[in-house]
């Protein structure tokens, strides 16, 4: 009997159909919380994992053949090893996509309007202050990157009246002006935006991608927020921009370091919300990518291509992975 290695903390956590698509295929089970999988890989033949760092080591001391990420973002795994192995790497694309978008526009009403510190002074501090906020109709929303997520604020953030632009190295302008956004260069997201909000993976290329330059572009009443990736932002230079005004404020639902220190410099900043990575956690989407990361392993196992692998090479093989 195959087995499957679960080590993420929401997988079936509101519903037992995961698990129960797995049993069903004649799949065991093996679930294990934490970061020490290591022991864990050399005795199962799949691993469904969520931010747990799964190292070239690792794989290639194991039993491991399909890799089903519980999310979208593969920065904690060694894809380019899971691809000399022959390892396909499957993604839950989509699933988390109307959720984090609202999360993001969450962020955009809540800047816009300083509700944060307007329910601080007024439940805690039993205050009445005179809060003055903005509105976002006709503001510019710049998105930086334009896959699922961006295209889903794009449309919402479109209902209520904002514009929008975007900036996305990948995708052709046609498609862009076909989703209702404008295209625009790198550096036009940063001066022509009231809001940016963040949409690229973490890569090589897009590490520390915002630092004092584009910081510096923005304009002083507008707002950053990231729900994509800590390290996309320089963490430091942020907290300077925040504190010395270079920009009006920011929301955070991720960072360089997770959970945050406590002595981390952005948390000396007024004019900041941050939240604990929750960005994909509604209970919507997180049962989108229970199922979706089940199929990928009981497809695999049955013989079928999965959807959504990322490492595409690795199906040239005309499907020969390593051990079946």
């Amino acid at each position: 009997m195959k087995k499957v290695l679960v080590n993420t903390r929401t997988f079936g956590k509101y519903s037992s159909m995961p698990f129960d698509l797995l049993r069903d295929a004649g799949l065991e089970i093996v679930s294990v919380e934490g970061e020490d999988i290591a022991g864990y890989l050399k005795e199962v033949d799949a691993l469904i994992v969520g931010t747990t760092p799964v190292t070239g080591s690792m794989l290639r001391g194991s039993k491991v053949k399909i890799i089903a990420k519980h999310g979208v973002g593969v920065d904690n795994i060694d894809v380019v090893t899971a691809t000399e192995l022959g390892i396909p790497v499957t993604i839950t694309r989509g699933a988390n996509s109307s959720s984090v978008a609202e999360l993001a526009l969450t962020f955009i009403l809540a800047l816009s309007r300083n509700i944060i510190s307007a329910h601080y002074e007024v439940f805690y501090e039993h205050s009445w202050p005179n809060v003055i906020g903005v509105e976002i109709n006709e503001k510019v929303l710049g998105l930086l990157g334009f896959g699922a997520i961006a295209r889903e604020l794009s449309v919402k953030a479109r209902c209520l009246g904002m514009k929008v632009i975007a900036y996305d190295a990948f995708v052709k302008r046609e498609e862009i002006i076909e989703q209702g956004a404008e295209p625009v260069d790198f550096h036009e997201v940063f001066e022509r935006s009231d809001f940016v909000s963040i949409h690229v993976p973490l890569n090589k290329y897009t590490r520390n991608m915002i630092g004092e330059a584009e910081l510096k572009r923005m304009k002083r009443t507008s707002f950053l927020i990231n729900t994509a990736r800590g390290n996309i932002v320089d963490e430091e230079v942020l907290a300077r921009a925040l504190k010395e005004r270079w920009i009006a404020g920011a929301a955070l639902d991720v960072f360089a370091e997770e959970p945050l220190s406590s002595i981390s410099p952005l948390l000396e900043c007024e004019n900041l919300i941050v939240t604990p990575h929750i960005g994909a956690h509604t209970k919507e989407a997180i049962h989108k990518m229970n199922i979706m990361a089940a199929q990928a392993v009981i497809d695999f196992f049955e013989g079928h291509i999965p959807l959504e692998v990322v490492n595409k090479e690795v199906l040239l093989k005309k499907f020969n992975f390593r051990g079946m």
